[in-house]
């Protein structure tokens, strides 16, 4: 009986053994599979990617890496020597510019290159329209050699938008007319011109009579109706050239230049204004007819007043006019 018992014991070390040897060799055979399905994952992905597998705390290729990021930057960058000369540009610098690359290396870049501010410039037309673009520059070596990389950023859109915001702040917008800003400027820049090439110049300075009685009996939507038709006529009368503007609430400037061979002088451009008042009311009730008072002063190369003093100068002559019209009436 004790020989049976430890038979029985025996039987069951050995298969209990068996049964851990047997787990063991199935966890080893797991973990052989599993080494190779990471294994043939690695290849494949080397594979992939063009490379070989890389190992356990590797570093990416960074110089790949800036050449991948130079080659497809929205932004257009270009290599610029320090004779102004292209050595490189990629793929969007050639579309900014309207050239392929190998047409332009090796050729003068026509910006300019400044590291020290950024620089805005009209680039190769998209359609019917200018692109713009900042123009940045930094200074780098290549081996001993200075160069400058410069980036061309695409600003079109933003340089639209300050266009239109600035022509709105110029702009008179009940008349189209410019206000008194943009008057202001436009004329300082004719009289720099004009004393550039010495030319003559006239100033007008216009008030519309009884817009204040206009409001009062037939209401401010008259009043503006008044207005709006008092810029129409100062178009009709002057040259493209010649700047027009609401200077104030009833007041209207215009700086005209002389012709050369005098049709156009100040006494000529005032008769026509009268001409036209004249016709524009003959279409017009006979209660809300328009009228305005003009003073004029004259520019010359020889005698350079600034815009403030002819201002005033067409202004005293305005109201002297406009006091001559209460004497008689």
């Amino acid at each position: 009986m004790v020989r049976a018992v430890a038979k029985k014991k025996s039987t069951a070390k050995k298969s209990t053994a068996k049964k851990s040897a047997a787990k063991k060799k199935t966890a080893a055979k797991k973990k052989k599979t599993v080494s190779r399905k990471k294994t043939l994952k690695a290849k494949v992905k080397a594979k992939r990617s063009g490379g070989k597998p890389a190992s356990k705390g590797s570093k990416p290729d960074l110089d790949g890496l800036g050449e991948i990021l130079v080659r497809n930057s929205p932004d257009g960058i270009v290599a610029v020597d320090r004779d102004g000369t292209i050595r490189y540009l990629n793929s969007a610098a050639e579309k900014f510019l309207k050239s392929r690359g190998g047409k332009m290396i090796g050729q003068k870049f026509h910006y300019v290159v400044d590291p020290q501010r950024p620089q805005e410039a009209t680039l190769a037309k998209t359609g019917r329209r200018d692109r713009v673009a900042e123009i940045r520059a930094v200074e780098a070596k290549l081996g001993r050699e200075k160069i400058y990389i410069v980036s061309i950023h695409d600003i079109t859109e933003r340089a639209n938008m300050e266009a239109q915001l600035r022509a709105l702040s110029d702009v008179d917008p009940l008349t189209g007319l410019f206000n008194r800003r943009g008057f202001v400027e436009a004329a300082n820049r004719q009289l720099t011109l004009a004393q550039r090439q010495g030319w003559g110049m006239s100033l007008f300075f216009l008030d519309l009579d009884g817009l204040k009685w206009i409001n009062d009996e037939f209401g401010h939507l008259e009043g503006d109706q008044a207005l709006i038709e008092t810029g129409a006529i100062l178009r009709k009368t002057v040259r493209r050239p010649d700047i027009i503007g609401r200077y104030a609430g009833d007041e209207f400037t215009i700086l005209a230049f002389d012709s050369a061979d005098r049709t156009d002088s100040a006494d000529r451009i005032a008769e026509r204004l009268r001409e036209n008042l004249s016709a524009h009311n003959e279409r017009k009730r006979p209660d809300i007819k328009i009228s305005f008072s003009i003073g004029v002063a004259h520019y010359s190369p020889g005698n350079t007043p600034s815009l403030d003093k002819l201002l005033d100068e067409a202004d005293f002559k305005m109201y002297e006019e406009k006091r001559d019209k209460r004497r008689t009436r």
